[in-house]
């Protein structure tokens, strides 16, 4: 079956957004990495370094999926991460160091990464249906499910902590 799906369009178009997922994930490792040092809340900090450990920890399974279909990952550079994480440098350079308005920034610019990589999860579970690679499915889900828990968490750390915290700072 496998060489039956080597020859496929969907083989590999699944297998080129698997290397983009997984080169944004090695990106955001650092990005977030870096983020954790330019927030200023304990919180956010804290947030930000364990996104960065989670995502190393989908970088092991991605590499899992990648052997469970007899491939290997590739050193290619995702594009739309590569702004993302640009976008995010602009506004840590552009928002004053020591406010709460950085860390609503940060977070806004962690969570357009994490909506991409939600979507790009979810488009691969939908992909990995039609393969009918389970375990490989089974992978990724466990890494979209955290990717939306992360997410919500960011949200609730904006509204209850991040959010009111700049609201007063300009005032």
């Amino acid at each position: 079956m496998a060489d039956q799906l080597n020859e496929g369009g969907l083989f590999k178009f699944f297998t080129e957004c698997l290397q983009d997922l997984y080169n944004a994930e090695k990106k955001f490792v650092k990005c977030a990495a870096a983020l954790s040092i330019a927030a200023y809340t304990g919180e956010l900090q804290a947030a930000l370094l364990s996104q960065s450990h989670e995502s190393e920890t989908h970088l092991e399974r991605l590499e899992t999926v990648f052997k469970l279909l007899g491939l290997k990952p590739g050193e290619g550079k995702c594009k739309i991460i590569e702004i993302l994480s640009d976008k995010s440098a602009d506004i840590v350079k552009t928002v004053e160091t020591g406010t709460a308005l950085r860390d609503a920034a940060i977070i806004y610019a962690v969570q357009l990464i994490a909506h991409y990589k939600i979507a790009c999860y979810g488009s691969l579970i939908s992909l990995l249906e039609e393969i009918e690679q389970d375990s490989a499915q089974v992978l990724l889900e466990r890494c979209l499910a955290e990717e939306k828990h992360t997410d919500a968490s960011l949200a609730r750390l904006a509204m209850n902590v991040i959010n009111p915290a700049a609201k007063k700072e300009s005032v």
